[in-house]
């Protein structure tokens, strides 16, 4: 039987490896690559049966396999190989130290030794592949790494009973795998549309012509002199193809003019990076790049479109700046000759820490100019860089916080009960049964309370007569439910390209550069709430957005908040309920001309005119 269920594991291994690996091609893209393998569930399972030596014996047999069989380099294969046999050793040898017995599972005796087992493995494979070969920040990605171990599992259990039983399991597996080919597929087909409409937009104006692709050309080799890791490398030079996608809406005759373009001309050339972003933000798999693209004619010092400066620019968007500047400045316009490569590099230096970052400045001269970046950079600078790819996140419900989300409670006391049932632990049922009873029972609570918050919003909107006093009621009302500092009412444009502060209440909210800039960006997520958190608007704790729409379904407005964290769920719920009620009493009345109010903060903080002359000849 033992050399039988090993002939059979390393089939398996090669099998999969086979087939599995015909999607491990580098796409080039701003996509993430697929972390749920087939291969790693296979070699859990030969962890479980054979131990950690013929597991580990699987996991080299396998990879040599794919590897030789799809032409990888001998090199890669053998580093491959080597990773996963390390990675099988180690989480075989935690399973048995943990208390595993090999060729047995026990589900719950087994449990904690299957934990220790998948992550000792995920963890080393992740260190190996990800962090010393692809020099990719560690990740683990929890969520794939889990359906890896229970896919392990489930095979192990079922091949200790009999080695063919885990035949039942190749359907699921193939149906799998080709649903994550499928969704790629899609993902690469929309990634292409959306390059297509960047070639469209740069073919409008003779004189930006391939602007994109140099632009994003640039970027890259910057990125990889830097030695990014290649997820960066990859998202960094899809946002240089995609920055300019929002000229689609600039009138073409405004890219050719030959003289000096107007208020009217200006303004209407501003707004194309945020087109951009919107645009971009409607796409999960771009949208992180967002933000950089629409901050792509911003300056250090805060002179740019939109007057956004210093901290409160994504480290993305310097490279952008930089790349977008010097070939604008390298290409003729119709309005000016462009400067030569040099005079171009050193226009660059004259401006570095006025409108360009300076470290990244430094290193994009130093890589057109043929030196190594590494070089020239001081290490606080290269540091700098390397570290500022660290993504924004919203602090996730913690254990102590479950009372905010009663259903997950009495939903997991049941999922606990029935599993006491079926593994005939009556200790575990009746906790089970204790959970769910107290998830009811917060349930009944929450929806009590929320219940009263709404009341207590619906007095607000009918005790005013005045948008403002409605929005001061409302705010007032929040805070004795939700403490936040900061609250504001928003007045949105009919081009849904930026808006104004009408009313606000508190104090640390976000400028209104950067309250734009989110609203842009989420204007049109079709949400009902829109959340970020503070640090992404250069401020502390976490924003809330509700839409205010009148009965036409027209966007005219949001009511935005700031607390140190996410509403409780009887607030939010309360919010949502009163939706519909918030956008007819908040949302300004339809004008016929266009003025707003007069004493309205606008978002759109425009530079001096002064400040545009460099913009004149490497912005536009």
């Amino acid at each position: 039987m033992g050399h039988t269920t090993l002939a059979l594991f390393l089939a398996a291994a090669i099998l999969v490896a086979l087939f599995e690996d015909t999607d491990r091609e580098r796409t080039r893209g701003p996509i993430q690559p697929d972390r749920f393998r087939l291969a790693s569930a296979v070699q859990i399972a030969a962890l479980i049966v054979l131990g950690p030596w013929a597991g580990a014996l699987v996991a080299a047999v396998g990879t040599i396999a794919g590897g030789l069989f799809h032409g990888t380099a001998l090199r890669k294969v053998g580093f491959d190989a080597g990773a996963y046999a390390l990675a099988a050793c180690a989480g075989g040898i935690a399973f048995e130290v943990a208390g595993g017995h090999v060729g047995r599972l026990r589900l719950l005796d087994d449990l904690i030794a299957v934990v220790a087992l998948a992550l000792a493995y995920l963890t080393m494979r992740a260190l190996l592949l990800d962090v010393v070969r692809a020099r990719e920040n560690f990740e683990p990605r929890l969520s794939a790494s889990a359906g890896e171990a229970g896919l392990g599992s489930a095979t192990a259990l079922l091949a200790i009973g009999h080695p063919w039983n885990v035949v039942v399991l190749v359907p699921l597996a193939i149906a799998f795998h080709q649903a994550q080919l499928r969704l790629r597929g899609l993902q690469r087909e929309t990634l292409r549309a959306l390059e297509t409409f960047a070639n469209i937009v740069d073919e409008r104006d003779p004189s930006t012509y391939r602007h994109s692709l140099r632009v994003a050309g640039y970027v890259d080799g910057l990125a990889r002199a830097l030695r990014l890791p290649f997820s960066d490398i990859d998202r960094l030079r899809w946002a240089g193809r995609l920055h300019d996608l929002g000229k689609v809406a600039v009138d073409a005759s405004l890219l050719r003019k030959r003289g000096r373009l107007d208020g009217a001309e200006w303004a209407a050339m501003r707004r194309h990076p945020r087109l951009s972003a919107r645009l971009l933000q409607r796409f999960e798999f771009v949208a992180p790049q967002a933000r950089a693209v629409e901050l792509h004619h911003e300056r250090v010092d805060g002179a740019g479109y939109y007057g956004v400066g210093g901290d409160d620019l994504p480290f993305a968007s310097h490279f952008l700046i930089v790349a977008d500047s010097f070939d604008a400045m390298t290409t003729d316009r119709p309005y000016r000759r462009g400067l030569s490569h040099e005079a171009a590099l050193m226009e660059i230096e004259r401006n570095a820490g006025t409108q360009f970052h300076p470290a990244v400045a430094k290193a994009f001269v130093a890589v057109q100019r043929g030196l190594d970046p590494l070089i020239v950079l001081t290490r606080e600078e290269l540091a700098e860089i390397r570290g500022a790819s660290t993504p924004y996140r919203i602090p996730l419900v913690g254990v102590g916080e479950l009372k905010e989300r009663p259903e997950l409670l009495a939903l997991g006391g049941v999922v606990l009960a029935l599993a006491g049932l079926g593994f005939d632990q009556t200790w575990l049922t009746a906790s089970g049964g204790g959970v769910a009873l107290a998830g009811l029972a917060l349930r009944i609570v929450v929806q009590f309370r929320a219940g009263r918050a709404a009341a207590s919003v619906h007095r607000a909107l009918a005790a005013g007569n005045e948008r403002r006093e409605v929005f001061q009621g409302v705010a007032a009302a929040m805070s004795s439910a939700w403490h936040h500092s900061w609250a504001a009412l928003v007045s949105w444009d009919e081009d849904g390209l930026g808006g104004s502060v009408e009313a606000e209440r508190g104090a640390g909210g976000p400028t209104p550069a950067a309250l734009a800039s989110w609203l842009v960006r989420e204007a049109e997520s079709g949400r009902d709430a829109i959340v970020a958190a503070g640090a992404e608007l250069g401020v502390d704790g976490v924003a809330v957005a509700l839409p205010l729409r009148r009965d036409n379904s027209a966007l005219v407005g949001f009511l935005a908040f700031l607390g140190p964290k996410l509403p409780p769920r009887h607030v939010e719920l309360a919010l949502l309920e009163s939706l519909d009620d918030l956008g007819l009493a908040l949302a300004a009345k339809p004008q016929l001309d266009d003025g707003g109010a007069e004493d309205a903060e606008p978002f759109e903080t425009v530079a001096d005119p002064a400040h545009l002359a460099l913009v004149r000849l490497d912005e536009r």
